[in-house]
């Protein structure tokens, strides 16, 4: 196999997937992240709902949530069972923050990427502000690996390097660590719930250093205290390559304009065909969807729309209503893409996609795999969408998932994602020499296809 250099990118799908990790952390009484106790008992114990309260909110919410959520059937959830469970948790909860993650929790029954408490009455009690370390985690080989480490970054100056292996975190085994993180994440999918619980292994509060040892491949381990620092969301490019092989490469981190720096929708898809454009001449391109963490599924739409002669059927939606406080799902209804632009690209096309791919993403995806339009290489996606609709109780602000999106065979995207044609991802040896395994399967793929 052809290996093609590359530098690892930390993308906005990783960083928000994260993020809520830290929002919605839980007391160790219902099952806490390591590391998450305030040292402020004062604070911690403060409790100022009355049991009255936290009933009425916590019963309002449940029944908001059953009024518009899409998946109980598909997901088999027994809605009526969950609510007494919670508010016996919410009648013993001692302090805000406890009462605050039953809410939290209450939502992540629905195992629903778009489902969850985004802002609370007022800051949550005992979590100050959390970083990570400037590095990057992924799995590899079964075991959470560095795969980038920032330039000038403390971790940088005490030796950390891509491809060493996380042993322990403040003392607990990895593996023990992430199975503690995996609960915590708003996930339709285990193996999204599992890839974020990695790349936040050495989440924490930011006053706090962490320790972490680490394995050098030749078995050897060295222990480190690693400072943390907020993490940020950079903006990203759409841009485009001319690989030495004739192949073009479109980098598609986003379908949200405001993700990348843009202002508008019209924004994006210009700086889409802009760089569609540079690819004109090639005999096959690539999009790099990875990490790619949806936003607008009409934009979606008009970049598919580069790669059809003619109109093809794209995921089709169903969706939940609600008339009079009766719940009712709407007549599926299709969807499709229609060619657009001056020209359209009729050469072969690969995805690149993995376990980030989200949401608009993976409506991109499907629609493009489905049609027989792309041959996807990677790692099976999310497996989330849900076009949620906002909700507030209280000052507690969610949201849940309305719509079903189905594939043109049937299924659901939500908890199944889009699979890759071509299983492969990165190995230790991989991460450690800089070289990405994926896009090197798809430019061998593509060679393939030609020489036929």
């Amino acid at each position: 196999m052809t290996t093609s250099k590359t530098q690892p990118r930390t993308s906005t799908a990783v960083v928000l997937a994260v993020a809520l990790i830290a929002m919605l952390v839980m007391p160790r009484a219902l099952g806490s992240e390591t590391g998450s106790e305030t040292h402020d008992s004062s604070v911690s114990a403060e409790l100022t709902y009355s049991a009255q309260e936290r009933r009425r909110i916590c019963e309002e919410v449940w029944r908001k949530v059953g009024l518009w959520y899409s998946y109980f059937d598909d997901k088999g959830i027994d809605w009526e069972s969950v609510k007494p469970r919670y508010l016996d948790l919410v009648a013993g909860s001692r302090t805000d923050r406890e009462f605050f993650a039953c809410i939290a929790s209450l939502l992540r029954e629905l195992r629903d990427g778009h489902s969850y408490v985004y802002e609370y009455p007022k800051p949550v009690p005992g979590t100050g502000s959390r970083g990570t370390p400037r590095m990057r985690a992924v799995e590899a080989d079964g075991k959470p690996i560095v795969a980038q480490v920032a330039s000038g970054s403390d971790a940088e100056a005490k030796g950390v390097t891509a491809g060493l292996e996380i042993v322990s975190v403040d003392g607990q085994p990895a593996e023990e660590r992430i199975r503690s993180l995996i609960p915590l994440v708003t996930a339709s999918t285990l193996w999204y719930a599992r890839s974020t619980a990695v790349a936040a292994i050495l989440n924490g509060d930011l006053d706090e250093a962490v320790q972490v040892e680490f394995r050098r491949p030749d078995g050897t381990v060295f222990g480190v205290s690693l400072t943390r620092e907020p993490s940020e969301r950079r903006s990203e490019a759409i841009s485009a390559q001319v690989l030495s092989e004739g192949i073009g490469l479109l980098r598609l981190p986003s379908f949200s304009a405001s993700n990348l720096g843009l202002k508008s929708g019209d924004a994006l898809v210009r700086e889409f065909d802009d760089a569609l454009e540079q690819l004109r001449a090639t005999k096959a391109i690539i999009i790099d969807m990875r990490g790619n963490g949806g936003g607008d599924d009409a934009v979606a739409g008009r970049c598919a729309g580069r790669f059809f002669k003619s109109a093809v059927a794209f995921p089709s939606l169903q969706m939940r209503m609600v008339t009079l406080g009766v719940p009712w799902f709407a007549p599926r209804m299709g969807r499709s893409v229609s060619p657009r632009g001056l020209w359209q690209y009729t050469g072969p096309v690969v995805l690149l996609v993995d376990e980030f791919v989200v949401s608009s993403a993976e409506h991109f995806a499907a629609g493009m795999h489905d049609s027989g339009r792309a041959t996807t290489i990677g790692h099976t996606t999310a497996g989330s969408s849900g076009n949620p609709v906002p909700l507030e109780v209280s000052g507690f602000k969610f949201q849940v998932s309305r719509w079903r999106e189905y594939r043109a065979d049937g299924s659901l995207i939500e908890g199944h994602g889009v699979p890759a044609d071509v299983v492969i991802g990165p190995t230790v040896a991989d991460l450690a020499n800089g070289v990405d395994r994926v896009l090197a399967a798809a430019i061998e793929y593509l060679g393939h296809v030609a020489s036929r």
